[in-house]
């Protein structure tokens, strides 16, 4: 089938991932058409990185497999193909890792593989498949009446020709069962190799002696002559291919001047064996051949092969064209079903495809096929009838060839699509109805693949389940498609995906993936396709889904099988990958090695060739799906709920579930259920191991005894012979490990708590072990598995071996219906440590899993002597121990009893309800605390006849008794008691602690003093400053009541002294003495007050001036200290009754006096504004006053004076002539003046005062 796949893997029924879907058919001999094996030959590939020291002693793993195997004609097959695998251009497929071998006739082919996957350097082991010619019969004497080249007519050859004949550098190999090279119709047409003429000698030197006119790849030499037993078959494909053209005689090839390339790949030996079928292949890219034809195969899948066909199209630009066979039935047969190939079905004269031909998904057109007139092997002027797709196919690869020639620039893969894009549609005929979709597109037209133009071909390159996710029933999966767009560009490509299995659902189906160009890619990983499989879709069935692709008038389909609902899957969570199936297998799907990954570590191949449950109650009755006596699944399990995995449930990541019974009441099963359960995690610190748990039910009507059940392992740590199993006792943990290389190690550790059993197997049975390599009965089964740690190692003679173990637990009884689980953990680590490392942390895991929610811890207050009893909560069942360590085991139950407690204690718990114990919690049981009891009273004297209140003190203390004066007062925290005369008395206080379990009492001696009276106090004077305050201390006792008046009326406080606060007037109170309980006779204290003082002053003038003298005098009464302070005048302070000062300036000046009271108790001051006027010139002028006038001797002036204090102002005379006379000026004081007159001569003068601002004139007379 030629659908693109841009990967090296295609698989037949272009499978998903191992772990979810259905794989390849089992490797082993093969029944059916096409599908025996060449005896004790494998082909293998190596891993990437393994070619450069695949002969070398650098790969010894693998140099000692094949010597273990007796490998012979180990080599490469492809050597030439080292060249191109190193060039800088990356290949599709690399071929040159591929290998051949012979191995020994003593070993099969799965124990050869076994070997060498084992290695961890191979990717692939795989039989030489023996394929074979598609049935064909010849008839040269048919009716001479039948049109013998309707076909040409029919695919539009004769029109093609007139658009091209082909091209004689385009050459067709043409693979099969021989050919007549002087067959006249022929030879002129088969592209010779002149470069190595026949003369015994390789003159080319490409290692074909003489391979001038093709090889016979089956018998090794250039005889390309037909093989006997398959008759004319190669002839008559040669001929409706190359029959050479307008030479007068015969037919003509659809190839025109198309040349063929004859190889022969069966061999000419009476069984005529099919021998170098993909060497060929090869062989014919390497000659230059760009078309090759394959009219043979068979009904098995090969990678090998397919690898061949994906190098010769993808790396080689070579069209490969395959017949799809003549089966009669719908099926893949291959190398037509491989994905790159272009798969040719049959129709016949009436475009109806011929009932005996096979039909399928895989096919991608028809081309005639019945009654094909071609050159025959009778003669060298020979011609026959014949049918199948053999000859249907031959047609097809010369249009491919035409094509080519007529459009050198497309590319393999576009002329495959050019040549199905191209034919004329058949599939409405009715005849073909019941096959739509599995005919191809339609019948070959040669015409149509030459000249149309603007062809469009998208085609799916991939199809699979995102995330290797198991598409099983009930669940809905996403998949993931890959597009790519082969010839002209496409503007709105859509892509409907639908399927008619009526257990499908798709909800998503529509795609738009827009334009694209030529050869240009798409896929829909970001809104993949959702599908839901049904519940009821039955198992491992194969649902073909279709693609429907248009863009605008273009229309085309694609199908893609998928085999869904498997009943085994896949583990890949963490580090480790592993394979269950329903029926209690590990690894694979029972002994199917394709079924399954086995199990992987970190990415390497499979360490398990097989694995499995076990479960026995004697040698004869054993139950498991292992190899049996015969090599074969013993079959003891059936599935009743088959394997489902479940992603990101709440137990793991991953999570497969199912259950299965034996097939009891058969003689020699156990008669038991098994639920089973896997468990993997993506987390941190549990990425190494696999937990696998079983629950065993007995489904008998008897008690089971004896039963033991078993985990078998068949480990292959690198080479399986160089293996070793050991046991550490300490984690119960069986383990195997590569003796010779740095391989990690795996293996088993028990993870309940039965009473393990192991046993190291040297499965050859060396060095006194039980075998199993020659059979695995009952007996031995139940052997391994019932004898606890009976053989702790096995490592043959000490240099390794093919060992396995069984890792195992003792149910011991079953009752009928009565289940147990045992649990194991599948470990692996890269080394010992790290595989201890592992094996913890899957048992702390598990435990944690399956330990019961732990009980509620308890306290408990429990009385003295009495019993108490635990019921915890979280379970039904515990355990019941006396120390936290749990050496001491108690009971176990629903709960446990405590007798005659009589101290304080504590007992231990875990909830037993799951297969672990759950965390141990206590239950603490206390005595009560006594309570602590006490009382006081509110007087330190008690006096007879006096009440007095009792208070209670105590704490802890619970139904309280006060007992006193033959009286009880119950629950009362205060008591008031009045004792009736002097003595002794006696009060209780009885309590019992907060749970009543006993009874305290507590007592005090009360002594009672008889009622006298104090002395009086000491009388109380006193005088004090107003507002001050004062305290009466009074003598003659210790305690005293203060009245406010005499008659006792008003208390006003008690103690041993009072405090007058802030008195503002005079004040009496009393007090008595009351240091008995009688007071004493009051006494007064008095306190009076210092009068308080006034003050105040005046001042003599009523105008002021500056310089002018004031005099300032204190009115004040009860002052003392009198104090004066002036602002700003000739005089600051002073002390005294009065003060007098003058102002320089005019002004409002502060003037204060301040004083004391009496006995210094208050501070008091007064302070007034002085107004000083200004001096004015009509003030200055009225202030003048000259006196006596008329005068003799002196004049006396009164004046202001001049603005401050000491400046005068100047004075001088004038007589009547204006002439200025300076008399002597003599100046008292800054405001009087005298004026000598005795040496001014008598008469009549003008006095001049003259100020600052101001100009007086006085008239005197001097006698």
């Amino acid at each position: 089938m030629f659908t693109l796949l841009m990967a090296a893997y295609r698989f037949c029924w272009c499978l998903l991932a191992l772990s979810t879907l259905a794989v390849l058919p089992a490797l082993a001999q093969q029944t059916g058409f096409g599908a025996q094996t060449q005896p004790h030959t494998i082909v293998y590939k190596l891993k990437t990185g393994q070619l450069n020291n695949a002969r070398t002693a650098a790969v010894p793993g693998l140099q000692q497999a094949l010597k273990q195997i007796g490998a012979k004609d180990v080599h490469q097959k492809f050597p030439q193909m080292q060249a191109a695998a190193n060039a800088r251009r990356a290949l599709h497929t690399d071929i040159s890792r591929i290998y051949q071998a012979n191995y020994s006739s003593e070993l099969s082919f799965e124990q050869v593989k076994r070997a060498l996957l084992s290695t961890g350097q191979v990717a692939y082991v795989e039989p030489v498949y023996l394929r074979e010619p598609f049935h064909a019969v010849s008839d040269p004497h048919a009716d001479s009446t039948k049109t013998t080249a309707y076909y040409l007519k029919l695919i539009q050859a004769y029109e093609a020709w007139n658009v091209t004949h082909g091209d004689t550098n385009v050459v067709i190999g043409i693979i099969d069962t021989g050919f007549r090279i002087d067959h006249l119709d022929l030879k002129n047409n088969i592209k010779y190799n002149y470069n190595d003429p026949i003369d015994g000698i390789d003159n080319d030197g490409d290692g074909y002696i003489d391979n001038f006119a093709g090889w016979d790849f089956a018998d090794k030499d250039n005889n390309v002559q037909p093989a006997p037993r398959w008759g004319g078959h190669g002839m008559g494909v040669a001929g409706v291919a190359g029959a050479t053209p307008n030479n007068g005689i015969g037919v003509a090839g659809v190839g025109y001047k198309t040349k063929i390339l004859p190889i022969k790949v069966f061999s000419s030996s009476a069984d005529g064996t099919f021998g170098g079928g993909y060497e060929a292949i090869i062989y014919a890219i390497d000659k230059g051949c760009k078309i090759i034809n394959l009219s043979w195969g068979g009904e098995v899948y090969s990678q090998y092969e397919q690898d061949i066909i994906n190098y010769a199209v993808l790396d080689r630009d070579a069209v490969i064209v395959s017949a799809a066979g003549n089966s009669k039935k719908q099926a893949n047969l291959y190398p037509a079903s491989y994905a790159n190939v272009l798969s040719v079905g049959g129709s016949d004269k009436n475009d109806n495809k011929y009932k005996d031909y096979t039909w399928g998904y895989h096919i991608d057109l028809l081309a005639p096929s019945f009654d094909i007139y071609s050159t025959s092997i009778a003669n060298t002027n020979s011609y026959g009838y014949n049918w199948g797709s053999s000859f249907a196919s031959p047609m097809v690869a010369a249009a491919a060839a035409l094509v080519r020639a007529q459009y050198p620039h497309l590319n393999a893969q576009q002329v495959m699509e050019r040549v199905r894009v191209t034919t004329d549609k058949v599939s409405h005929i009715p005849a073909n109805q019941p096959f739509e979709g599995m005919i191809g597109s339609g019948r070959l037209n040669i015409k149509k693949a030459l000249k149309q133009t603007k062809l469009k071909a998208a085609r799916c390159t991939s199809f699979a389940v995102t995330g290797n996710r198991s598409a099983q029933s009930g669940s809905t999966v996403s998949f993931q498609a890959s597009f790519l767009n082969v010839l002209d560009p496409v503007t709105n490509l859509q892509v409907k995906l639908s399927t008619t299995s009526p257990h499908i659902s798709i909800e998503n189906p529509a795609l738009v993936l827009g334009s694209m160009g030529t050869m240009a890619t798409a896929n829909n990983h970001q809104s993949p396709f959702q599908v839901t499989i049904a519940p009821d879709m039955p198992f491992n069935t194969t649902i073909a889904f279709r693609l429907d692709f248009t863009d605008g008038t273009y229309a085309d389909y694609q199908y893609f099988e998928l085999v869904v609902n498997p009943d085994f899957h896949t583990l890949d969570a963490n580090n480790l990958r592993l394979t269950v199936n329903s029926k209690g297998n590990l690894g694979y799907n029972g002994l199917n090695l394709s079924q399954g990954v086995g199990m992987q570590y970190k990415g390497s191949s499979s360490m398990l060739f097989e694995g499995g449950l076990m479960i026995g109650v004697s040698p004869e009755r054993v139950s498991d799906n292992l190899r049996n006596a015969n090599w074969k699944n013993d079959g003891d399990f059936t599935p009743v709920v088959p394997a489902r995995i479940h992603y990101n449930s709440t137990a793991a990541t991953q999570e497969i579930r199912g259950l299965m019974q034996d097939t009891y009441p058969s003689t020699n099963t156990v008669g038991v259920e098994v639920k089973h359960r896997s468990l993997a995690w993506n987390t941190e610190t549990h990425q190494d191991y696999i937990i696998q748990e079983f629950t065993v039910k007995n489904l008998t009507a008897d008690t089971l005894k004896n039963v033991a059940t078993g985990l078998f392992a068949d480990w292959d740590i690198g080479v399986y012979y160089q293996n070793a199993a050991d046991w550490d006792a300490t984690r119960n943990l069986g383990y195997v490990y590569n003796t010779v290389g740095a391989y990690p190690l795996a293996g088993i550790k028990l993870l309940t708590p039965q009473e393990p059993t192991y046993y190291a197997i040297d499965n050859m049975g060396e060095a006194g072990s039980i075998a199993v390599d020659d059979g695995f009965t009952n007996a031995e089964k139940y052997n391994l598995m019932a004898n606890g740690v009976s053989r702790t190692k096995a490592n043959g003679f000490g240099n390794g071996n093919n060992v396995s173990h069984v890792v195992g637990g003792k149910l011991a009884k079953l009752a009928p219906g009565e289940s147990r689980v045992v649990s194991f953990a599948i470990v692996a680590g890269d080394n010992l440590e790290a595989l201890q490392q592992h094996a913890d942390a899957a048992q702390q895991k598990y435990m944690q899993i399956k330990s019961g929610p732990a009980p509620v811890a308890v306290e408990e207050i429990v009385c003295k002597g009495s019993n108490y009893t635990w019921e915890p909560e979280g379970g039904k069942n515990y355990r019941f121990y006396a120390d936290e360590e749990k050496k001491k085991f108690l009971g176990s139950g629903a709960s446990y009893t405590l007798e005659n407690i009589t101290a304080d204690a504590t007992i231990y718990a875990t909830n037993a309800d799951s297969v672990f114990e759950s965390r141990v919690v206590s239950a603490r049981l206390v005595l009560p605390a006594a309570p602590t009891l006490d009382f006081s009273y509110d007087q330190q004297k008690i006096y007879a006849g006096f009440p007095v209140t009792f208070t209670n003190q105590s704490t802890g203390g619970h139904n309280l008794v006060w007992s006193a004066l033959d009286t009880e007062i119950r629950n009362e925290e205060f008591i008031t008691l009045t004792f009736p005369s002097p003595g002794t008395y006696s009060v209780s206080i009885t309590a019992s602690d907060n749970y009543s379990c006993t009874t305290y009492t507590f007592t005090k001696q009360i002594k009672v003093l008889e009622a006298l009276a104090g002395p009086a106090p000491v009388p109380f004077a006193q005088t004090i400053c107003p507002g001050r305050s004062i305290t009466w201390a009074p003598e003659g006792g210790s305690r005293f009541h203060f009245y406010a008046d005499s008659q006792k009326e008003k208390l006003i406080g008690s103690g041993n002294s009072y405090t007058f606060t802030s008195v503002t007037e005079s004040t009496t109170i009393y007090a008595a003495n009351a240091d008995s309980v009688i007071e004493s006779s009051l006494s007064s204290a008095t306190i009076t007050l210092f009068p308080v003082p006034t003050i105040d002053f005046v001042f003599e003038a009523d105008k002021i001036y500056p310089g002018t003298p004031v005099t300032f005098v204190s009115v004040s009464k009860d002052a003392l200290n009198l104090a004066w302070t002036f602002e700003n005048a000739s005089l600051n302070e002073y002390h005294g009754e009065r003060s007098t000062v003058s102002f320089p300036a005019p002004g409002v000046y502060r003037v204060t006096l301040s004083a004391d009271g009496l006995n210094g108790c208050t501070d008091i001051s007064i302070t007034k504004q002085v107004n000083v006027l200004a001096l004015t010139p009509d003030v200055i002028e009225k202030g003048i006053t000259l006196y006596p006038n008329p005068a003799d001797d002196v004049i006396n002036l009164d004046l202001l004076p001049d603005g401050t204090e000491g400046k005068f102002p100047e004075i001088f005379m004038t007589d009547m002539t204006g002439r200025k006379i300076k008399p002597i000026v003599r100046f008292t004081s800054n405001i009087s003046a005298v004026i000598n007159l005795e040496q001014i001569p008598a008469g009549i003068y003008q006095a001049h005062i003259k100020y600052s601002n101001a100009y007086v004139l006085r008239r005197i007379v001097v006698l």
